[in-house]
């Protein structure tokens, strides 16, 4: 059975022998000229964090240049749009007396009076007077949305900017990521997002490494198809931190890293063949967040998306208005939060009732606990009452759902099995759709460092 799994193993088997306001916000984060952040290795690479460990962020096009910096996220509401479309041209934004500013989703990274410059950490001034902290030239921010070290709710929980906010569409578009440190890794090779984790691949492909699983010795097995071949470093190859270099087999010389030596897999070979085997692992940089009893997981033609516990597609709901979505300057703001207006949502679907009707929150139980990057929160249900009115308005009767990094999630009713994706991009004005809520990894927005 030379193309089964079972005989894949075999051979395998042989080949191994043995916030509220920003400056309220910085002074509780306790940032000092010592040192305003450091860099955690998280899931979505090597994230910039306050000393208290609350998630860091930028503007694409906000990084300083000689001319000074073009700003993006300021004060202003994005109070009106360029309907190019319906040749109406400037018009007011639906909603716009609830609309929010760019700087109060998320509030800059305030430098106290006496804060110093300290290594690539700097300080600019706001055009409206603010010290704020830059790294690397480009200005700080936290989120408004994050309550707790290790949220990441600033990057919502998909949609163009998602997974990671460190797309080719938010680097075109001038939206906001993850603040990173930048990385010199080896030629070849980079960091990619799998189910496991952040793990190591090469970079033809984005083709996961694998090492032996217990630290075994590598003997090649005797076909040289099913061929594990070490990952090769060069004479001249310098390495530091976690990346070091082993002797191969015949002399040769071999990446590893933290003490791990590299292999790539054979190309007829799949990843679930692989970890079928149990021989190989990858070489995972940082785990995936685990999640909740109650979240499930299920391949769809989008890849893999997370699902209630009947197998049924879990959706979030996407607002974005201004800059891009709107022909206007300025960085793009959500419209999807609390006290956001319902006028973008009333267009997927008509009054309160009706949305309610198709989009069903997903219940949490009274027992539920938080995990990894499922919480559990209060919403209005129906999502809201008045069409000239807000999202998930507080007086209101509320029921306790599960989100997504800070986003309630919700199954679509023409969902009937696992698989059926229907909701997926159920939009209406643009800017504003329902999305499934992918698994991130590959099969997500691919995100780069």
């Amino acid at each position: 059975m030379p193309g089964s799994a079972k005989g894949i193993a075999f051979a395998f088997a042989l080949a191994l022998l043995a916030v509220s306001t920003a400056p309220a916000v910085a002074a509780r984060d306790g940032a000092t000229d010592k040192m305003p952040g450091r860099i955690e290795m998280t899931y979505e690479g090597p994230t910039l964090v306050t000393p208290a460990g609350m998630s860091l962020y930028a503007y694409y096009k906000e990084e300083a240049k000689p001319q000074g910096i073009a700003w993006q996220c300021t004060n202003a509401a994005p109070t009106t749009t360029n309907d190019q479309q319906s040749g109406i041209g400037v018009r007011p934004q639906i909603g716009f007396k609830q609309l929010k500013s760019c700087l109060q989703k998320f509030p800059p990274y305030v430098a106290d009076a006496d804060a110093r410059p300290v290594g690539d950490f700097t300080i600019v001034q706001r055009p409206e007077g603010t010290r704020q902290w830059a790294y690397q030239g480009a200005p700080l921010y936290i989120s408004a949305n994050d309550r707790k070290p290790g949220d990441r709710n600033g990057l919502g929980a998909g949609g163009l900017f998602g997974g990671g906010g460190n797309s080719a569409l938010a680097r075109q578009f001038g939206g906001v990521h993850l603040a990173m440190q930048s990385m010199e890794l080896p030629t070849g090779l980079k960091f990619v997002r799998t189910s496991d984790g952040l793990v190591v691949a090469s970079s033809a492909g984005d083709r996961p490494l694998y090492t032996p699983r217990g630290g075994k010795r590598v003997v090649m097995a005797g076909t040289p198809n099913e061929d594990f071949k070490p990952v090769l470093a060069p004479a001249i190859a310098k390495v530091s931190g976690d990346w070091s270099i082993v002797q191969a087999a015949a002399g040769q010389l071999q990446y590893a890293f933290r003490g791990k030596p590299l292999y790539m897999a054979p190309t007829a070979v799949t990843e679930d063949q692989i970890a079928a085997t149990r021989s190989w692992e990858t070489i995972v940089v940082s785990k995936a967040p685990t999640r909740p009893e109650a979240i499930g997981k299920q391949l769809t033609l989008l890849g893999d998306v997370y699902t209630d516990k009947k197998g049924l597609t879990l959706y979030t709901y996407m607002c974005t208005v201004g800059g891009f979505f709107s022909g206007t300057a300025g960085a793009s703001v959500s419209c999807d939060d609390a006290g956001d207006p319902a006028g973008f949502m009333v267009a997927l679907c008509g009054d309160g009732k009706e949305c309610a009707r198709r989009w069903r929150p997903y219940i949490a139980p009274a027992n539920a606990r938080p995990e990894g990057e499922f919480s559990i929160i209060d919403i209005t249900y129906p999502m809201f009452t008045d069409m000239r009115g807000t999202l998930y308005p507080s007086k209101a009767p509320r029921v306790r759902v599960w989100a997504y990094r800070g986003k309630p999630v919700f199954t679509y009713y023409e969902d009937e099995k696992p698989g059926d994706i229907w909701g997926n991009n159920t939009g209406g004005i643009w800017g504003s759709m329902f999305n499934a809520l992918e698994v991130p990894g590959r099969s997500a927005i691919t995100f780069e460092f």
